[in-house]
């Protein structure tokens, strides 16, 4: 059985929600901690929140020290460093529904791409421009939806 996570590449947003349909539509294994349903409320999260702005950010110190640093090198990389910790309130709750869950990610997604005024600030980054926001939320959904690996038939 293989436990590694999928490599996924997400260069529009638009490729989102096929992959998310692709998952629904068959069989998938998942090799991570989080159910589909808890990945795509996480992400839904994420998306709605550099609208509306977070909850809670970093220290200011962090956002203009570290994080900046840290971010550039996930946009250049492409991918997340391993070992990220996320804090607790942005965990998503077990027992979530993958299909209502999916549902609201497609809303999100949606939202986002009509949304025409100034993003908010990155919790850790601090202020990006809304191009860092798209090429972060493609990254941050690939490395997410890499843990649902869809069975050979899917």
């Amino acid at each position: 059985m293989k436990t590694e996570r999928r490599k996924l590449i997400f260069t529009s947003m638009d490729q989102i929600m096929p992959e998310v349909d692709r998952l629904l539509g068959g069989e998938y294994a998942l090799v991570g901690n989080w159910s589909l349903g808890q990945i795509c409320n996480h992400l839904t999260d994420s998306i709605t929140f550099s609208v509306e702005g977070y909850p809670a950010l970093a220290p200011w110190i962090l956002r203009r020290t570290i994080g900046p640093v840290i971010f550039r090198r996930i946009l250049r990389k492409g991918t997340f460093p391993s070992g990220l910790t996320l804090p607790k309130k942005y965990q998503p709750k077990p027992g979530l529904d993958a299909r209502a869950e999916a549902e609201a990610l497609r809303a999100a997604l949606q939202y986002y791409a009509g949304y025409t005024g100034p993003v908010k600030e990155h919790p850790l980054a601090g202020r990006i421009t809304r191009s860092q926001w798209d090429q972060f939320h493609n990254i941050h959904c690939a490395h997410h939806l890499s843990f649902a690996l869809p069975s050979a038939t899917s």
